[in-house]
Formats: C-alpha cells, structure tokens, sequence
C-alpha cells in the first residue's frame, strides 16, 4: 500500500515541477530538471533510513513525524482544538522568551508548526515518513531553484559549476532534505535570496515584496538568528546598488556601523544586552546530554572582549571542523573528507582564478558576509560537530558557488 502511494506522488511530483514556470525558467532542460529533483528525494529517503537504521533510540526526523501523526489524530477528531491550541502558551511567562531555547512558546512554535503542516500531509500519506518526506522535498525543491537562479544570473556561462554549488554540494543536499528544521530554512532562505536579488535588479514589486515579507517571517519563527543577520547584509546589497561607492567599503561599513549602534544602545540602556542572548544559546547547548562529537569550547562572558577573543576559536570550529583526521564517530569520515576537497577548491580558487574585471558583484559579498556571520555566531554557541556540520551546511552554497565559477577550470586540466 505505502509502495503503491510513494510512487503515485512521486509521479505527480515530478510531473508538477517539471511544469512549473518558476523552474521553467531556469531554462535547464526536463531531463536534467528531473535528475536533480530525483536526486533530492532520494536525499529525503537516505537521511530517513539512516536516522532510523543508526538512531533507532530516537531522533529529530522521525520524532517529528510521530508527533505529526499524533497531531492528525487529533484534527480528524477534534479539528477546533487542532487549529486553536498552537496560539496558546502552557509556560508560565506566557509569550516571553522569543530567543529563549526552552522553556518557550516560541522555541516550541518552530517544532509545532512542522508537526502541524505534517498533520495536514497525513491525509495523504496515512504517517508514512518517506511520502512525508516527498511533499516536503518537494517545497524545498524550490529553495534550491531560487540559488540557481540568482547565481545564474550573475554567473551565465558556468552553467554546471552553479548547477553543483546550488543543487549537488554532498552535506547540503543531505541535512535539507530531512522532516525538520534544516530544510525549511533552505527553502525561505533561499526564496528571500530569490526576491531580493531580482527587486533591487529589476524593481520592487508586489510579488516580490510579499516573498521577502512571508520569507522573513518564517525564518524569524524557526531560526530566529538567520532573520536578524540577513538584515544586515540586505542593507548593505541595497545601498551598493543604490549608491556608487565601493562595494567591499559598503559592506565593511555597513557591519561596522551596526556594531557601533550595538555597542552605543547598551551603553544608554544597559537592559539591552543582545549578547547575553547569546551567551544563553550556548549555555543551554553545554547543558545537553555529551555528545560523541563534543569539542572543548570556551564559555562566553556578556561583554565585546570576550567576544573579540574567542573569534578564532569560533571560526576554527565552523570553518574547520572536522578536521581530516579526526573522527570520533565513522559518520564524521566523510564529512571531514567533503570540507578537505572545500578547503583545497578554495586553494586552487587563489592559485588559479578568472581574473575578472572591475569589483566583486555585491550579491557574492552578501552571501559572504551573511555566511561568515552565521559560521560565527554557530562557533560560538555550539559545541560539537555533528550539530555544527549539520547548521553549516545550510550556508555552504553562498560560498562554495563563487569559489567554484571564479576557479579556471581550462588551466587546472592544463
């Protein structure tokens, strides 16, 4: 029965996407639209297997689908309690603790409405995690769509190093296809990206205002930290291509400026204290069950200089970890092996390069000062690789696509 239904919606998915305007336009022929969309579910069907073969003690994925069902039990026998109790808060503070990691409605909110959205797709699947995992797969689909389209706007004869950057970059394509948070970060991240990019190149539209503003809205419920450091970065894209000035002094004033404005607000009102906020994400990751994959890290004080300090230490363990020989567990091997062949395209990238003319397009500055925020803020508050591996690769594509289409391909074979 789940054999005959994973295949029917399978059909009907690939049959949709290869219809879709929105994808149409990529102008990549049906063929090779149907590659990478297969490819994607076949991600969703690995990670389900694995988390279930390797975790069967339990895990996100499949915690998530259970709870999923139990919640459709409830819409199909009491639909008004199913719609009106995501509202309410069970905590004693009500509806404080926005930034909160437990404790609140709002870190149960990003859970809450995965398992609310999985409810609605057991209609179709009756629990079935691997046909959940096609619905889902193939709204984030589109996440990937939308990279690919910006950076082949910027990059229109690199058809295939865009095509593995957006669509093939082995620990992205992996961790966003699970039942969880991961994909729909790519998904809205993505889509924002998408809108962004083609309102300050062509014009603001309604279209594209209502994609920013819905994008903007999900990331803040589900992975508040990626809608406050976009902002930033947004700001500086515009600017570049609403004033001529240096791109590379925009973005750099731009971030130095919002850390001045930081550092002014908690001096006139020591209340605001944003870096606590901080400092308590990584206090509730140190108090979690010890991980295989734990890593020493030093515990942050509320202020700049503890901040200042620990950069190294931060970036080391999001950019560079795991290192090549280490592997406290066997799943590390290949992820160690991945980030090693990224560390030497970057080498290759300096050694070997398409000397281009005139400045660095702002959108690749964007995705660099976006990604080196979020690789920063993830090294200091996480402490331990498999999560850190798993939050970076999120990011991977806004790297990895410039270093891949700036790299000389016709004098490396040479």
């Amino acid at each position: 029965m789940y054999y005959l239904l994973f295949s029917i919606y399978l059909v009907i998915g690939c049959i949709l996407i290869t219809r879709c305007s929105f994808i149409k336009k990529t102008l990549l022929t049906t063929n090779l639209i149907l590659i990478l969309f297969l490819l994607k579910i076949f991600a969703g069907i690995l990670i389900g297997w694995m988390s279930q073969k390797f975790y069967p003690q339990g895990n996100d994925y499949w915690g998530l689908n259970v709870a999923g069902f139990e919640e459709y039990q409830i819409l199909i026998s009491d639909p008004e309690h199913f719609f009106s109790n995501i509202f309410s808060s069970s905590y004693k503070n009500g509806y404080d603790g926005f930034f909160s990691s437990s404790a609140s409605y709002w870190n149960d909110l990003k859970n809450n409405l995965i398992i609310k959205t999985l409810a609605c797709c057991n209609f179709l699947s009756r629990g079935n995690y691997y046909i959940n995992s096609i619905f889902f797969n193939f709204i984030g689909f589109f996440g990937h769509v939308a990279l690919y389209r910006i950076f082949s706007n910027i990059y229109t004869n690199k058809k295939w190093p865009v095509i593995i950057g957006c669509f093939l970059l082995p620990s992205t394509l992996y961790f966003s296809s699970g039942i969880h948070k991961d994909l729909i970060v790519l998904t809205f991240l993505g889509t924002y990206c998408y809108a962004l990019y083609f309102s300050v190149q062509n014009k603001l539209t309604l279209k594209y205002l209502f994609i920013i503003c819905s994008s903007i809205i999900v990331l803040l419920i589900i992975r508040n930290f990626v809608a406050l450091s976009i902002i930033p970065a947004s700001i500086a894209f515009i600017i570049c291509k609403k004033i001529r000035l240096t791109k590379l002094v925009v973005f750099i004033s731009t971030y130095v400026i919002g850390l001045i404005l930081l550092f002014l607000l908690h001096v006139i009102k020591p209340s605001f204290q944003p870096l606590k906020i901080i400092t308590q994400k990584q206090q509730d990751f140190f108090e979690l069950p010890y991980a295989s994959t734990q890593i020493d890290t030093h515990q942050l004080q509320p202020d700049f200089i503890s901040f200042f300090k620990n950069i190294p230490q931060a970036l080391n363990h999001s950019m560079l970890r795991p290192y090549l020989w280490e592997h406290p567990t066997k799943f590390l091997i290949p992820l160690s092996i991945e980030l090693f062949l990224y560390q030497f395209l970057f080498i290759i990238m300096l050694i070997w390069n398409q000397k281009s003319k005139g400045q660095i397009h702002a959108f690749i500055l964007f995705g660099l000062f976006f990604t080196l925020t979020m690789l920063l803020f993830t090294g200091y508050i996480v402490p331990n690789i498999g999560s850190i591996v798993r939050y970076r690769s999120i990011y991977l594509p806004f790297l990895l696509t410039p270093v891949l289409c700036t790299i000389n391909w016709k004098r490396v074979h040479k």
